[in-house]
């Protein structure tokens, strides 16, 4: 993209990422879009949204701006959320001086994990009284740990070829990931839903909680978008459906389809649907 621009990142923990700023060339609202990928903690990589979805909102004015972070299990979830809330602190305390923005006003945006840590890290934002989204959209997310799908072996999952522990040995590594693909560590993924060890590859069951938003915190949320499938094999349609319950101004978009990411097929209509309707309730927000 000729809009694109890549920038380094250390972080307190020494750990090296890269942020994608995608800028809006008309119709500027200065409002930056902070958007994190999906991957369930273990994979993925910053650049995953396509590109159908990222020109819909940089046509409308809002500016992009796209983040790695640390992956488990070679981070643990505490690292991963230390380093999220870095970069929103770096995006907000540098928003000028570095990405030459006029403004520091930001949404929140995340997709399935990326859901779970933009809704994680805005509660600690009002508790810390730093300067809160204007709003968050969450695809296919999550706000707690302690469900009980994810506690629980995947029927779903389960029926896929068993995933060896050599096979894992080989994709973990002794340095942190940042970048990953989905065809080089979908098989961990797999293997922590067969045999319902995807929390122990973030956390202690005992830390689950602490990973979790409060019920009674997200009455302070700001306005809110979510979307999910009404039979998401990997992240219960119910999690979406109580955050939307919960949060004071939210609206969910339900999409009756039996898949987990359903925007990821560019050739149905229901992904491109459910972002000209995400954007038409942003531009609500803000007229």
């Amino acid at each position: 993209m000729d809009n694109l621009q890549i920038f380094n990142l250390l972080t307190k923990e020494n750990i090296k990422l890269k942020l994608n700023l995608y800028r809006s060339t008309s119709k500027r609202k200065n409002i930056t879009i902070l958007y994190f990928h999906g991957g369930g903690l273990l994979y993925g990589i910053r650049d995953d949204l396509p590109k159908i979805y990222t020109d819909k909102f940089l046509d409308q004015g809002y500016d992009i701006l796209a983040f790695d972070y640390p992956l488990a299990p070679e981070s643990n979830l505490n690292t991963i959320l230390e380093v999220c809330y870095e970069e929103i602190l770096y995006f907000l305390n540098n928003y000028n001086s570095v990405f030459n923005l006029d403004s520091n006003d930001y949404i929140l945006f995340g997709r399935s994990a990326g859901g779970y840590l933009v809704l994680i890290t805005c509660d600690r934002i009002i508790k810390n009284n730093i300067k809160k989204p204007l709003s968050i959209i969450s695809l296919y997310g999550y706000s707690r740990l302690d469900e009980a799908d994810f506690k629980t072996p995947s029927k779903y999952y389960k029926s896929f070829p068993k995933v060896t522990e050599d096979t894992i040995e080989n994709l973990i590594s002794d340095k942190p990931i940042v970048y990953a693909p989905i065809n080089s560590r979908f098989s961990l993924y797999i293997k922590a839903r067969q045999d319902a060890s995807w929390i122990n590859y973030l956390c202690s069951e005992e830390d689950i909680n602490r990973f979790s938003v409060d019920t009674s915190s997200l009455k302070n949320f700001p306005p809110t978008i979510l979307s999910a499938a009404t039979l998401d094999p990997d992240v219960p349609y119910k999690c979406s459906k109580f955050l939307s319950r919960n949060i004071p101004n939210s609206k969910l978009i339900t999409v009756y389809k039996d898949v987990h990411d359903f925007d990821r097929d560019l050739s149905a209509a229901t992904g491109a649907k459910t972002y000209d309707e995400i954007i038409t309730w942003l531009e609500n927000q803000y007229s």
